[in-house]
């Protein structure tokens, strides 16, 4: 029997929810400001896998199975959940598009980013808007939990990031130090999502806490396949140039294991 789960199986309890998030990040972010409409169009015309969002409400779902909770304010309830789940998309999107930035990217989901169609000046203040916006929502739809936990892995990406920048060209770059980066610059936020949705509905602090340990360990594990990826992967498929973080001197682990390997001088000759 074929056990193989594929993401439309995965998101089939989810379905409905998810089909209303491309209407709900386009509710807030709506401006008066054209340009910033245009834009925000342009980048949510080629939409991801929605997995933040997904584990929003995987995570409240888990969370009403396993606890109960939710009974008596379901309809608050999904309402959060779902802007919630808006929310985390748009936060997201606006890591994706500093990240962008910082590494001159060129294609982002098989068009051109932001910062070459605008200019990195415009790009970097569309993502601040992005991010702007998408807490405005979490401070409203979140509980006295839920916003602690979000300031806390803005802080953790951020500091991700910086790290990341820190590490360019580092032929000494050790597999721990880079592992600790993609947990915070893109396992916290998985985690952060997959909680705040148990959040939601109420879940208790032991299984929140598994939640997190899940969401890294996944987030991390959707990292490396997305760094192998970026050497192994189908341009027209992956959405955007193979060797890119290489390019830019990011050294994910394939090139890792290789500087650790025998072939290490061939290795920094051929990076150098």
């Amino acid at each position: 029997m074929d056990t193989l789960l594929t993401l439309n199986d995965i998101y089939a309890p989810i379905r409905d929810p998810l089909e209303r998030i491309p209407g709900l990040i386009e509710q807030t972010l709506l401006t008066p400001n054209l340009q910033i409409r245009d834009i925000v169009r342009y980048f949510f015309s080629k939409n991801g896998k929605f997995l933040r969002p997904a584990l929003v409400f995987l995570g409240g779902g888990l969370a009403r199975s396993l606890d109960g909770g939710g009974q008596g304010d379901s309809g608050k309830q999904e309402t959060s959940l779902l802007h919630l789940g808006a929310s985390c998309e748009i936060f997201h999107a606006a890591t994706l598009i500093h990240d962008d930035i910082i590494d001159s990217a060129r294609l982002r989901r098989g068009i051109p980013t932001l910062n070459v169609k605008w200019g990195p000046q415009t790009a970097v203040l569309i993502g601040d808007f992005f991010h702007d916006r998408a807490m405005g929502s979490i401070f409203r739809y979140g509980n006295e939990k839920i916003i602690p936990l979000f300031l806390r892995t803005a802080g953790e990406i951020c500091d991700g990031e910086i790290r990341e920048l820190n590490e360019k060209n580092n032929i000494d770059l050790t597999e721990a130090v880079h592992l600790e980066i993609l947990r915070k610059k893109t396992a916290s936020l998985l985690a952060c999502s997959l909680q705040t949705g148990a959040l939601v509905r109420g879940m208790d602090e032991n299984r929140l806490d598994a939640h997190g340990r899940f969401g890294i360990c996944f987030g991390m594990a959707f990292q490396l396949i997305d760094d192998y990826l970026d050497f192994m992967g189908k341009e027209q498929e992956f959405g955007k140039f193979l060797g890119g973080d290489l390019e830019e001197g990011g050294y994910t682990l394939p090139v890792i294991r290789l500087l650790a390997s025998e072939e290490r001088s061939e290795a920094v000759r051929l990076l150098r």
